[in-house]
């Protein structure tokens, strides 16, 4: 069932668990990571003070409010009903919400997406999520299908060795010569494997 995917050691737990190339947390684990991740310190970028916020918290409970005040005091730019062009193709459209940008729902969406794009572009740089994924890779401990050997690769594998590798290439081959009806001596190949296992647990 789980022949092709890569099973992998929980770097905060140490259970084991069967994930992707990214995954270096069992499930259980990766919803305590997510929620440390979202939620964190922020500085506030009009007072400097520490706050615990979102991905895209700017300032302090206090400044918010400030900000938010100063902003309704401030004299409309676009009254309603008034004409501006869309951001995206140009047309004059007739606005009926302060934060109106697009002529339509397709203009919106374009608009929307594009925002989407530009911000995961540079949220990935500022970050350093791509370098930090890079490390975590090389440390990554995973267990070989074969041989159940735990191991380290910063590539995407499930399998330790070029021995493994080709040893779990012919067992696999001989469970798909099987399907296609043809006679073969499967059990030879699970034998070997079950007696290479032994032979690595006994030298750990």
């Amino acid at each position: 069932m789980h022949a092709h995917r890569t099973k992998k050691t929980c770097q905060l737990c140490g259970r084991s668990f069967f994930g992707g190339s990214d995954c270096y947390y069992c499930p259980e684990c990766a919803k305590i990571k997510k929620s440390d991740t979202v939620i964190r310190i922020r500085v506030c970028q009009d007072c400097n003070t520490e706050f615990f916020g979102g991905p895209r918290a700017r300032r302090c409970p206090d400044c918010a409010y400030m900000a938010k005040v100063h902003y309704k005091r401030k004299p409309t730019a676009r009254p309603i009903g008034s004409i501006d062009k869309c951001i995206i193709c140009g047309k004059e459209y007739t606005v009926i919400s302060g934060r109106q940008k697009y002529c339509s729902d397709a203009c919106q969406r374009e608009g929307v997406l594009e925002w989407q794009r530009r911000h995961k572009k540079g949220y990935h740089k500022l970050s350093g999520q791509d370098a930090r994924k890079q490390e975590r890779r090389k440390h990554t401990q995973k267990i070989c299908v074969y041989c159940l050997r735990p191991f380290t690769s910063d590539t995407s594998t499930n399998l330790c060795s070029d021995y493994c590798r080709a040893e779990q290439k012919k067992l696999l081959q001989c469970v798909a010569d099987i399907k296609r009806g043809y006679k073969r001596n499967l059990q030879k190949y699970e034998d070997e494997r079950t007696r290479y296992r032994k032979e690595c647990q006994n030298d750990r």
